[in-house]
């Protein structure tokens, strides 16, 4: 999984001529949160690149979004509906053909997601 690399996707952000904005106080709830965001928005121009597959945007989106979340609900609590948001993209995994419950599971127990 490239996309989960820091350096990979400072990298992106310069290639796709974009700049990561100071959406939350906590630094790494704003790298996450960022993160997840460009893999986002910018998923086709990120395929287009030739750098990457979808299979890499999606589980890099996955991995920063699922980083986001466990640190978003350490500060302010769960929150239901951002929930719904980390299964939309293993929605998007599962339309692609692409879904691995294996990576999926030890994503979430490197990032230590509460239960």
């Amino acid at each position: 999984m490239l996309l989960r690399d820091p350096e990979r996707i400072a990298e992106l952000f310069i290639l796709l001529h974009k700049t990561q904005s100071e959406l939350y106080q906590d630094k790494e709830l704003n790298e996450a949160c960022n993160n997840a965001l460009l893999l986002e928005n910018e998923e086709r121009a990120i395929i287009a690149s030739g750098r990457y597959s979808i299979k890499d945007v999606l589980y890099g989106r996955f991995y920063w979004y699922t980083k986001f979340l466990c640190r978003y609900e350490a500060i302010y609590g769960k929150n239901g509906s951002m929930e719904q948001a980390q299964f939309k993209i293993i929605e998007a995994m599962d339309y692609a053909g692409i879904v691995d419950s294996n990576a999926l599971e030890a994503i979430e127990r490197e990032l230590e997601v509460a239960e």
